[in-house]
């Protein structure tokens, strides 16, 4: 019983919506264990009156302290402290095993931008884009500089793309330099575009921004957004409208972590407000990196609870 629809490997049944139906085929299926995921439409009623062994994973709500259930668990520290005595596994559904190891932050590349940081200019980064994606991406600068100046770091993922993707948008008619051809230390003002050509760079970019938009979130069928990355580097992230098919980034939402634009229409707005209120950004950043350490091996740690 639980978030639907449920995608895993093991067994599961889903109840009827309707009142009263979804109590008798509860019955019906005598089960000796009741394991409940996430809100569960909030029915705490139906719970409460389920097998003895009752256990709820992913808990956000502190009215499941009346369900009566054997086991609570709450994947993150905000929840932890509706539910005394709740046990802070982690999100079993967010399936991580480990954390990669980052190569350290280059401060001499972050200091290329120096001179926007110290004009209060913000600097967003949209890492890892795919085909239509690089279009969004100068939709929301477009929309920023008319109310700020702001500088946007890019960089495809494909290798292949490079070259079709930075003479396509040369169209904008944006002053945009390369990464591999700028040969002073400060990314010059006047630049609206930071264009990133290889792999090695593309990560090491990842804690000299503001904000990380990351590809694979902003349009569908692309490949699963890297939400690792920024999380490590303590960088807010906002994930575009169809950033949320990876099990790890439904985990980090359902937290309130990263955060996401309902539509490709709105990403620009939620930029701004993010980019408009610096310091609550980064306080989510910085809870979104505690966040994650509780995620390795939750699922290990569920199961031996259970």
């Amino acid at each position: 019983m639980g978030e639907t629809p449920y995608q895993g490997a093991r067994p599961h049944v889903h109840l009827p919506r309707e009142h009263g139906a979804d109590r008798k085929r509860l019955e019906r299926l005598k089960a000796a264990r009741l394991i409940v995921l996430g809100d569960a439409d909030n029915r705490f009623d139906l719970v409460s009156t389920g097998p003895a062994d009752r256990v709820w994973l992913n808990v956000r709500s502190s009215e499941v302290a009346g369900t009566g259930c054997r086991l609570v668990t709450v994947s993150d520290e905000a929840a932890a402290g509706l539910l005394p005595g709740a046990h802070l596994t982690g999100d079993p559904t967010a399936s991580l095993d480990a954390l990669p190891e980052l190569p350290e932050r280059s401060e001499d590349l972050c200091e290329r931008f120096r001179e926007y940081r110290e004009r209060e200019h913000r600097v967003f980064y949209v890492p890892d884009t795919g085909p239509g994606e690089e279009a969004v991406a100068f939709g929301v600068l477009f929309e920023l500089l008319r109310r700020q100046t702001a500088i946007m770091i890019l960089a495809p993922r494909d290798p292949a793309r490079h070259e079709p993707v930075y003479r396509d948008a040369i169209k904008y008619s944006l002053p945009i330099i390369r990464h591999n051809r700028l040969m002073t230390s400060y990314v010059p003002r006047k630049n609206r575009v930071y264009y990133v050509e290889d792999a090695d760079t593309r990560t090491a970019l990842y804690p000299c921004a503001d904000l990380i938009i990351p590809g694979g979130s902003l349009v569908a069928e692309m490949q699963a957004p890297d939400l690792i990355t920024p999380l490590l580097g303590e960088v807010p992230v906002l994930l575009g409208p169809h950033g949320s098919r990876d099990p790890l980034a439904r985990a980090a939402l359902q937290a309130g972590v990263v955060a996401q634009a309902d539509s490709v229409e709105t990403l620009a707005a939620r930029a701004e407000a993010l980019l408009g209120d610096l310091a609550q950004a980064r306080r989510q950043a910085q809870a979104a990196r505690r966040w994650l350490d509780h995620q390795v091996g939750a699922l290990e740690r569920v199961l031996d609870l259970l």
